[in-house]
């Protein structure tokens, strides 16, 4: 039996997924409501591809696009967890979404 992978959500325990405990002050979580995304890299919604989305809530804050992120969710646990257990199939960006080298500077 396959072991279930975990999501954002339930490394992070942010409470932001629906029904969380802090839904009413800080709204759902995109990536946890995204089922367009589910499966990517064996998550539920977008739950194993949250540095992907845009108003994700980490360290504290709700976050921006993928591309502000892009540093902060490098260095997370989680994205390294992911990107570990995934290896060869890890998926970084959602279908459609196009990697910019040139808009991934770092803020000085």
């Amino acid at each position: 039996m396959m072991q279930k992978k975990q999501n954002c959500w339930e490394f992070h325990q942010c409470g932001r997924l629906p029904g969380g405990i802090n839904v009413h002050e800080f709204g759902e979580c995109p990536a946890s409501t995204d089922i367009v995304n589910s499966g990517q890299n064996g998550g539920n919604s977008a739950g194993r591809i949250c540095w992907a989305v845009a108003g994700t809530f980490c360290g504290g804050i709700v976050q921006g696009d993928h591309v502000e992120k892009y540093f902060s969710c490098m260095n997370c646990e989680f994205y390294k967890k992911v990107k570990n257990e995934q290896g060869e199939s890890f998926t970084l960006l959602k279908p459609g979404q196009k990697y910019h080298k040139s808009t991934l500077k770092s803020k000085s």
